[in-house]
């Protein structure tokens, strides 16, 4: 079942709602291409183009801070690169999966609930928990 935007998912500023509405397409699709996988590099290419993506919101979420003097830049950014730690050793063994004569695109619908559970937590906790102390940064004007 795919996630949807929700309301409470809104951080307040458009950039970075924009990347968090994106990002959730993204995880929908890696999730259809799991559960129906009939061609290995479309996994590989949804989960590489989420991590792409999922890179470049990082950085513009920092030079956001950077630009509204958010005092947990350096935890943030550490987060962001735990998150993308995280995205690689997926790819790694989705690939690893696929790779095995015993796996390939069987051993990675078998895995795609276990997967797609993974991809959830890792967006909408971080939107929720790290994303959300950002709400009252937006309500200030910009630091120049």
């Amino acid at each position: 079942m795919p996630i949807f935007w929700r309301p409470q998912f809104r951080i307040g500023h458009d950039d970075i709602d924009a990347d968090h509405r994106y990002l959730i397409l993204l995880i929908n699709t890696v999730e259809l291409v799991l559960r129906f996988p009939d061609d290995p590099r479309n996994v590989e290419l949804a989960l590489a183009e989420l991590r792409h993506y999922a890179e470049h919101h990082f950085e513009r979420e920092e030079r956001i801070q950077i630009a509204y003097g958010y005092i947990h830049l350096d935890q943030h950014k550490h987060e962001h690169r735990q998150l993308l730690a995280e995205l690689d050793i997926l790819a790694r063994q989705v690939h690893a999966t696929l790779a095995d004569p015993d796996g390939g695109v069987e051993g990675v619908k078998a895995q795609s609930a276990e997967i797609t559970a993974f991809l959830r937590k890792w967006l909408v906790d971080h939107v929720m928990k790290a994303d959300m102390q950002l709400v009252p940064l937006f309500r200030k004007p910009v630091v120049r």
